[in-house]
């Protein structure tokens, strides 16, 4: 059986954490890692459910040594962010899922995506990296409780008809052919200059924003923006799209090209 991560969005509740990790234990699910999702936890709310989960994982030991309990904070190259609302917020956000997603992806885990906790924002944008890397042996679930549980925050169930996951369908923007893998290989390889080549290999790899590939290539955010333009004229040509390819399209089209 292969091995499995429980990848969960925090926000103010922590038992929506445990109560879904509880069930899908239950289900004998060989999760091995738990890793919360969270923005900046300064403000009091998210810090106290951080504390919470903390506590049951490690200082009171609920799950024994076999779960290895990893927060998560989403982050832009100034530091965590602390909500996800701004543009620049959800960007970073995105990009930030969408190297974690890749990461567990490649090292060959089945992925459990929780999109119950945090705000609404950071689920949408959980979903869309989800729906670039995740393939059919992955799961994203909503959280159903029991009423009492919600107003009494017990981090788990007396009775296990008290929670019901909730399996959220998803569209594998993501999931290649070996032709269509071909086909991403050769357009960027063949297609494109050796600077495009470099960016776009630096894109799929990372999923970083147009000042962090700046900065990362030791170009100006200009040259970048004119770049990726060219690339995505490229890429609409080469693939026959009706429409000009953005930057997620780039990703679903070329992310198996790393």
């Amino acid at each position: 059986m292969s091995k499995a991560i429980f990848i969960a969005t925090l926000g103010a509740e922590p038992q929506v954490v445990t109560l879904a990790l509880d069930a899908l234990l239950a289900a004998s699910e060989p999760i091995s890692r738990v890793l919360v999702v969270h923005t900046a936890a300064d403000r009091s709310p998210l810090n106290e459910s951080l504390q919470a989960l903390r506590t049951e994982f490690v200082d009171r030991g609920y799950y024994g040594s076999k779960l290895l309990f990893i927060p998560h904070v989403l982050a832009n190259p100034e530091g965590p962010l602390a909500d996800v609302v701004t543009p620049a917020e959800i960007e970073a956000a995105f990009q930030s899922l969408y190297t974690l997603f890749r990461q567990y992806k490649h090292a060959g885990y089945r992925i459990h995506l929780s999109i119950a906790g945090g705000r609404k924002t950071m689920a949408l944008f959980a979903m869309a990296a989800a729906q670039i890397w995740f393939d059919a042996a992955d799961r994203v679930w909503h959280l159903v409780s029991d009423q009492r549980l919600i107003e009494t925050r017990q981090l788990h169930a007396a009775h296990p008809g008290d929670v019901h996951l909730i399996a959220v369908p998803v569209v594998h923007w993501g999931r290649m052919t070996p032709d269509d893998r071909m086909r991403a290989r050769h357009f960027i390889e063949h297609v494109l200059t050796p600077a495009e080549r470099e960016l776009t290999t630096l894109l799929v790899r990372e999923g970083l924003s147009n000042s962090a590939l700046a900065r990362q290539l030791g170009k100006s955010p200009k040259t970048i923006a004119n770049q990726l333009t060219s690339i995505y004229d490229k890429l609409g040509s080469y693939f026959g799209l009706r429409e000009a390819p953005d930057r997620t399209m780039l990703l679903v089209l070329l992310g198996s090209y790393s």
